[in-house]
């Protein structure tokens, strides 16, 4: 399953920061045929409609982003988390789940989706899953190395990048 997997990092200072910083990936989400999903701490539906509102696209897509659901879900627990993934991949295509929340819930729900998918590997066959864990900025500091080290890719508003591109003297740790 890991070469199926992609873990992406993105970072945000505020709520207006977060929504605006995801939603050209999420615009052209339809045309990459992924299926959107969120495990969100904050509830950013406010955000997301005013940011919709004021910018020019369709109201199909408008209406489409905002089904994705921008509210909180509270999903911790393994059982939670297992009953999540049974339902998010159900439909056949690539998945992407956007996760956002305080370092270690990420970090837990995580722990709990790649113990989901381990178990589930037959059944998920060669299919692609991103996850793309959202961190906000002002609650770490020593930590953004550790987080790094632990995804593939970095998430910013002009898309999914290598994280040494973004971060110069970077160097990745190898497990």
């Amino acid at each position: 399953m890991e070469e199926n997997k992609l873990k992406i990092c993105s970072f945000y200072v505020s709520d207006w920061h977060l929504t605006a910083m995801l939603l050209p990936y999420i615009e052209e989400a339809e045309e990459r045929k992924e299926h959107l999903n969120t495990i969100l701490e904050k509830n950013i539906s406010y955000n997301m409609k005013e940011i919709l509102n004021r910018i020019n696209i369709s109201e199909r897509k408008k209406e489409d982003i905002i089904k994705v659901g921008w509210e909180n879900k509270n999903l911790i627990k393994y059982g939670e988390i297992k009953k999540y993934m049974e339902k998010v991949t159900k439909e056949e295509g690539k998945i992407t789940i956007i996760i956002e929340g305080k370092k270690d819930k990420i970090e837990y729900i995580n722990k709990n989706i790649d113990k989901w998918l381990k178990k589930s590997e037959k059944k998920l066959k060669k299919r692609e899953i991103k996850i793309i864990n959202c961190y906000e900025v002002t609650e770490f500091n020593q930590d953004l190395n550790e987080i790094l080290d632990k995804h593939d890719k970095i998430l910013n508003t002009s898309g999914i990048h290598e994280i040494e591109e973004m971060y110069t003297g970077y160097n990745k740790k190898r497990a």
